[in-house]
């Protein structure tokens, strides 16, 4: 991703030219308007490249966000089950709370 520019820019002037050379321009003119076909696609496959990379993060940034969901949720199910399970046969009860009275 590091040329995607300058790809996009070689790709704009390629075809401009040949499009200009198919319609019949002069050579200096072909050449003119490649030129400004290379900036102005060179800078939409700038614009694409960082909408792309935009959407990768995010999709990367929800995936994290679900896996950290679910992880979360099973812990708390372990959790949970855990607290809830009997005490061993043959071990000591839990001390009893006592509450003030008021």
């Amino acid at each position: 991703m590091q040329f995607f520019t300058l790809i996009g820019g070689f790709i704009g002037f390629l075809l401009t030219l040949a499009v200009s050379l198919l319609a019949g321009k002069s050579l200096e003119i072909c050449i003119l308007n490649a030129t400004i076909g290379c900036v102005i696609v060179g800078f939409l496959f700038r614009g694409l490249h960082y909408a792309v990379e935009h959407c990768a993060k995010q999709i990367v940034a929800e995936k994290t966000r679900i896996r950290d969901e679910q992880l979360a949720a099973e812990q708390a199910a372990a959790a949970t089950t855990e607290g809830s399970q009997p005490s061993e046969p043959g071990s000591e009860p839990a001390p009893a709370t006592v509450q003030p009275a008021t």
